[in-house]
């Protein structure tokens, strides 16, 4: 191994990265944890009462059915397709892509609209960043362990 390889990620190293990010932020959201914080603790605010109790029966969907019912923490499932659309794509030997295939219900959680409240699951939290560090970190430490 040469010194200019230590920092030299593969493709699929890349995307073995952003499928573990695109799992963690499904998993956030399924805690009613933002990506705009820390992401230690439960931030979504609390589904207003008359929403909670049309999803608890299963009847808040855009034609009267929802496939979820939990309404703590607000987890953003109501028929999945929007948590179960983010995907790790075109990885390069330099990055990956994260793809938010219903990005415009993605972009209208993460900012407040009127009095609906902000729940963002767009970018990283603190954890989440921590985590990308501490990936990078490992690789390139093996490979000075090696190179040394």
């Amino acid at each position: 191994m040469k010194a200019k390889d230590i920092t030299k990620f593969k493709r699929s190293q890349w995307l073995e990265l952003g499928g573990s990010l695109a799992r963690r932020i499904v998993e956030d959201a399924d805690k009613g944890i933002s990506q705009d914080g820390a992401g230690n603790s439960r931030d979504f605010k609390a589904y207003s009462f008359a929403y909670a109790k049309k999803k608890a029966a299963g009847k808040a969907g855009p034609k009267g059915v929802g496939v979820d019912r939990q309404t703590s923490p607000p987890n953003l499932r109501l028929t999945s397709e929007m948590l179960n659309s983010i995907k790790a794509q075109k990885a390069t030997t330099d990055s990956v892509e994260i793809n938010y295939r219903s990005g415009l219900k993605v972009l209208g959680h993460s900012k407040k609209r009127g009095n609906k409240p902000k729940r963002n699951i767009y970018g990283l939290n603190d954890k989440n960043q921590r985590h990308v560090k501490d990936f990078i970190e490992n690789v390139i430490d093996d490979r000075i362990i090696k190179f040394n």
